[in-house]
């Protein structure tokens, strides 16, 4: 097969990206809103196993196409297969010469397709995830029609789990069948399926050995907000039993970096041992570890030493080694095992320019062809190839076309001290081309979790609202993730408190230095960004000229007795909120204090709040409150329910409504 590498990690690629060449602005525009609406148009980049070949799948026209490339001259494409109305999930290269992938069609688009049509012919066709092999030599579509009723979901997000690099015949994926997620080898030739191993109503998920053993099994409960992880350890008579040895809060808010306290990342060398991303006990950071799966006992840290948590690891799927980690300080940190590996990805960063995020995603069997991914905080995402024995770099595409030909806003690193002596760090994007002794209206934005971070990176909002003419600053406050676990510490239970004073002083610091001005600013966040919006508004109600809250929680209280309904009291998840935020039973008065709904008479400036009605992570009922809090004390508020959306997901139509409303409501507030 090939050396690939995989990213194992929750979250790898926050907003960030590159054009093909350093951007000569005379040459560009200035974005619309609708470049930074929808997804990217170039996504599902997989390098073939020969290196030979680049699949990947493009958005031209409202519809998807299969581009098949040469590696050698990824501008020219071998084959482009217009989609209609099919829609690809996920592609994956099982042979140099085959790509399964998995998609959601329906009868117009199939009708609309001869090939599609020959290839669903007979079958039952209705809008479901649909596992389709493609062939190069023949150019023809097959669908994988699996034997015994099994199910490829799309409701746990699995993609496939082992290739099986020595047997082109066969992958493990998980399957549904009979009320539960289990783990099968499917011939993809026959489609005839075995059940390696059966998991239950709650399995969202499962990690095998390098010879395709079940190794762990991962449950989850129904709204995903933790996960409980199980060793498949043997017993004295020569079985098995599966060991429960984690339970773990599950990051749902999209985008943003978390540091998990233990992730399941990819086999070790040896049987029975796992990498794993963990912070043991008595451990400050996040690291790499080699896990002793049956004693349950970390065996070698195998990442740098750090004082930043390091959250990913680069896998060789072929040889089944490591390869190396990636974290971030304020950019991305590429650390490779070898001098080797490491030249290339420094020369790689360095003909491209150092401020930029350079991440391996793939390389050829032979280790001569790479795929990179390369980001930078002025741009939007690009796909690089480069070739390791001529030294030839080459852009593939641009994660989005229209932001890659627009003109972008500079971000700088900014460390501020707060008020009790703690440095922080936050980024701080300003408008193309603020000329000198300007100062244009500030916009602060925390970022949700809280438990997560802001990075070095391309920000959608931030280079949004940057594009319309305000600077945008992002603070760390303390209690975000990625700089060690005594950091993330220091905002348990300082919701309106220490957090808050965190941003407060940030601003302060940009008024002090000449690059806010007093009385030209507003707060934006969205969830636990949108509680500090409100907090503010209620806390310093004199300090911003608006507030824009997306998702916040209003009232502390009743959103800690919603978690207590939904998960129950004795339950992992509601305790993990009673201890970032407080027990309702003993700290009802401190909790009252710093809950925006109940203290709605003290808001001075107009609000803008948004939620969507989908929402099962922050209730919609959150900004209910605050709007019936606000109106009933008189106050200026403008509230829009987004009636598709949920807390991480956004349809077109809800999108470019909350960031037309945004725009507007900014304009009229804070110039």
């Amino acid at each position: 097969m090939m050396l690939r590498w995989v990213l194992a990690a929750l979250a790898i690629l926050v907003g960030s990206g590159l054009s093909a060449t350093a951007k000569d602005d005379a040459a560009l525009r200035f974005p619309t809103l609708s470049d930074y609406l929808g997804g990217p148009n170039l996504k599902n980049v997989r390098l073939s196993p020969d290196g030979e070949h680049v699949a990947a799948t493009r958005v031209e026209v409202n519809q998807q196409v299969l581009t098949i490339s040469d590696a050698d001259a990824a501008d020219n494409a071998v084959m482009a297969i217009p989609m209609g109305g099919v829609a690809i999930d996920w592609i994956e290269w099982v042979s140099t010469n085959r790509i399964l992938m998995r998609t959601y069609l329906n009868d117009d688009a199939i009708e609309r397709d001869a090939a599609l049509k020959r290839a669903f012919a007979g079958g039952r066709r209705t809008y479901v995830p649909t596992l389709l092999m493609f062939e190069l030599d023949t150019r023809q579509f097959k669908k994988i029609t699996p034997a015994g009723n099994v199910w490829f979901s799309n409701s746990t997000g699995a993609e496939i789990l082992d290739t099986l690099p020595d047997d082109e015949k066969h992958v493990l994926i998980m399957g549904y069948k009979k009320g539960g997620f289990n783990l099968y080898k499917l011939n993809l030739n026959t489609g005839w399926v075995k059940e390696i191993a059966e998991g239950g109503k709650k399995t969202v998920g499962w990690a095998t050995s390098k010879e395709g053993f079940p190794e762990f099994r991962f449950d989850s409960n129904r709204r995903r907000s933790y996960l409980q992880i199980f060793a498949n350890v043997p017993n004295s008579n020569g079985k098995t039993h599966w060991r429960k040895v984690r339970k773990v809060k599950l990051n749902r808010e999209g985008g943003n970096l978390t540091a998990p306290e233990f992730e399941v990342l990819y086999p070790g060398e040896d049987a029975g041992f796992y990498y794993v991303a963990a912070r043991p006990e008595g451990a400050s950071e996040t690291a790499i570890y080699l896990y002793d799966i049956r004693n349950d006992t970390f065996v070698e840290k195998v990442s740098p030493e750090s004082s930043f948590d390091i959250q990913q690891a680069i896998f060789n799927v072929d040889e089944r080694k490591l390869d190396g980690v990636s974290y971030y300080t304020d950019g991305l940190q590429v650390v490779m095992s070898s001098a080797g590996l490491q030249a290339d990805v420094d020369w790689v960063r360095h003909e491209l320019g150092v401020d930029l995020n350079v991440q391996p995603l793939e390389r050829s069997k032979t280790g001569q062809k790479w795929l990179f991914f390369v980001s930078g905080p002025t741009n939007s995402g690009a796909y690089y190839l480069f070739d390791r024995e001529s030294r030839a770099l080459e852009l593939f595409g641009n994660r989005r076309d229209g932001l890659a030909e627009s003109i972008t806003s500079e971000v700088e690193v900014v460390r501020f001290e707060t008020r009790d002596g703690v440095e922080l760090t936050g980024y701080l994007t300003r408008p193309f081309n603020t000329s000198p002794g300007r100062i244009p209206p500030l916009v602060m934005m925390p970022h949700g979790g809280p438990e997560s971070r802001d990075v070095f990176g391309f920000d959608f909002d931030a280079q949004l609202l940057a594009s319309a003419g305000y600077q945008v600053f992002q603070p760390n406050f303390r209690g975000s993730s990625g700089y060690g676990k005594s950091f993330a510490d220091r905002g348990r239970r300082e919701w309106g408190r220490k957090m808050q004073e965190d941003i407060v002083d940030a601003h302060n610091y940009l008024v002090s230095q000449g690059i806010a001005e007093d009385g030209r600013a507003c707060i934006f966040g969205y969830s636990y960004g949108g509680y500090a919006a409100l907090a503010a508004a209620t806390l310093t109600p004199e300090e911003y000229q608006c507030i824009i809250a997306g998702a916040g929680p209003s009232d502390l209280i009743k959103m800690l007795d919603w978690e207590r309904r939904e998960e129950g009291s004795k339950s992992f998840a509601y305790n993990y909120w009673v201890a970032h935020i407080g027990d309702p039973d003993v700290d009802e008065r401190e909790l009252i204090a710093v809950s925006p709904a109940r203290q709605a008479e003290r808001v001075l400036r107009p609000v803008l709040i948004l939620h969507g009605a989908d929402d099962d992570i922050v209730p919609v009922q959150q900004s209910r409150i605050m709007e019936k809090a606000l109106r009933r004390a008189g106050k200026s508020v403008t509230y829009i329910e987004l009636k598709d959306s949920s807390h991480s997901y956004m349809p077109l139509e809800d999108e470019r409504l909350y960031y037309t409303e945004i725009l507007t409501f900014l304009n009229q507030t804070c110039r």
